[in-house]
């Protein structure tokens, strides 16, 4: 069993993951794995790894996958959990870095602690244009409000953890953690399709007995023009699923609650209360559906999706969702027929 399977999603990175690869063939730590598992590239992505990375594939460092068609992100991931084999696993993007001490620094640091979940909120990051090389001026980045000068042991108490979430103060991407498999694996903690990172956060934080956080830098965030973070029409998303979605989640909000005491009703609530917030402003007032008011085509699918999901009483329902969305704060609600509506 090796000491960490990194696992590699992979798709229509055929010009980036040559180095991404690269940055785990240098590690300091020996006794790894790599998985690579395409989902579907286009772009001859997968040829190029069999090819490129021929000898790894025969010497049984780089385990090399395909889904047979495309599954996305997170249902990919966790294709990816299921293959490793090493005692911890980390995630790293097909068009990122590792430093060429990262998997040596979390190993130990997880060794040490006996921590089920290392965790790092500060990275480097590349300029917009996507270049890496001897000249990059990198960033250092740290999206938590607070930064550790020392190792971290957080407290394994759910109202702690759940408020961090909740604040923003741990940044939710998975490739920014070592897991121990195990601790995953036993707790039936994956990724669900939409949201996987946020729920994903949540569920570990939820669960893990021993949460260590570093103020060590070991990964290099590539800031690509083609990511997918970067492509608006990968989420331009009707609201119609945006709603059908939130159905599913809460069922899976559901599932990470059940078991700890720390979430009585009221403290649900307000969980799901926040994740609507943040799923509301990604998927609807960030890409700005209702910038142009509301058509009648807009209103069907919210119409449909509303009844589709709590039945044929969703005129209230579909009212307000409208009035959150058209409406500026406090607006009074009888303009929403006048000429901002329907147009």
């Amino acid at each position: 069993m090796p000491k960490i399977s990194v696992l590699m999603p992979l798709y229509n990175r055929r010009h980036y993951v040559e180095d991404s690869i690269g940055s785990v063939l240098i590690q300091t730590l020996r006794d790894w794995e790599l998985i690579v598992c395409d989902d579907g590239s286009t772009d001859g992505s997968f040829e190029f790894v069999a090819e490129r990375f021929a000898a790894e594939i025969s010497a049984g460092k780089l385990k090399l996958l395909r889904n047979e068609k495309n599954l996305g992100e997170f249902p990919t991931d966790n294709r990816l959990i299921r293959e490793a084999r090493g005692k911890y696993i980390m995630l790293l993007h097909s068009d990122d870095l590792l430093l060429n001490t990262a998997l040596e620094h979390m190993h130990d640091a997880a060794e040490f602690f006996g921590a089920d979940v290392v965790h790092a909120g500060l990275f480097l990051k590349s300029p917009a244009n996507g270049i890496i090389d001897a000249n990059t001026p990198f960033k250092v980045m740290c999206w938590e409000n607070h930064r550790v000068k020392n190792f971290e042991t957080v407290p394994d108490d759910p109202a702690t953890r759940f408020n961090e979430w909740a604040s923003g103060d741990t940044f939710i991407d998975a490739p920014y953690n070592i897991f121990r498999r195990e601790f995953l694996l036993g707790n039936d903690i994956l990724f669900p399709e939409r949201c996987g990172n946020l729920l994903f956060c949540l569920h570990w934080l939820m669960k893990a007995k021993v949460y260590v956080k570093t103020p060590e830098i070991f990964y290099v965030n590539r800031d690509s023009p083609d990511s997918q973070t970067n492509d608006k029409s990968a989420l331009n998303r009707r609201p119609g699923n945006f709603i059908r979605d939130v159905v599913l989640l809460t069922k899976y909000f559901d599932r990470i609650f059940d078991g700890v005491d720390y979430f009585d009703e009221a403290t649900r609530y307000k969980a799901k209360a926040i994740f609507y917030n943040r799923f509301d402003e990604f998927e609807i007032n960030r890409l700005k559906i209702y910038e142009r008011g509301l058509s009648p085509e807009l209103h069907r699918g919210v119409e449909r999706a509303i009844k589709d999901n709590f039945g044929d009483c969703a005129d209230y329902v579909t009212f307000l969702f409208h009035k959150l969305h058209c409406l500026p704060f406090g607006q009074d609600y009888r303009t929403i027929g006048g000429s901002n509506a329907f147009h």
